[in-house]
């Protein structure tokens, strides 16, 4: 993906989670390994022990 698709697609996840925080929508997404290895990776950010690391390929 190039950064205007990145971008528009955190956007779509930032809106959803605006919808779900407001009220009772629920979007029936199930968490995948690529939404675990990205929560991982935020999460590690939050703690200091590393982060997001840019991807080279289509790996999950």
């Amino acid at each position: 993906m190039n950064v205007d698709q990145h971008l528009k697609v955190a956007q779509w996840h930032v809106e959803q989670a605006r919808l779900h925080a407001e009220g009772d929508h629920k979007c029936g997404c199930p968490l995948n390994d690529h939404d675990r290895k990205a929560i991982a990776s935020i999460e590690a950010m939050l703690a200091g022990n590393g982060g997001v690391k840019e991807e080279l390929s289509c790996k999950v």
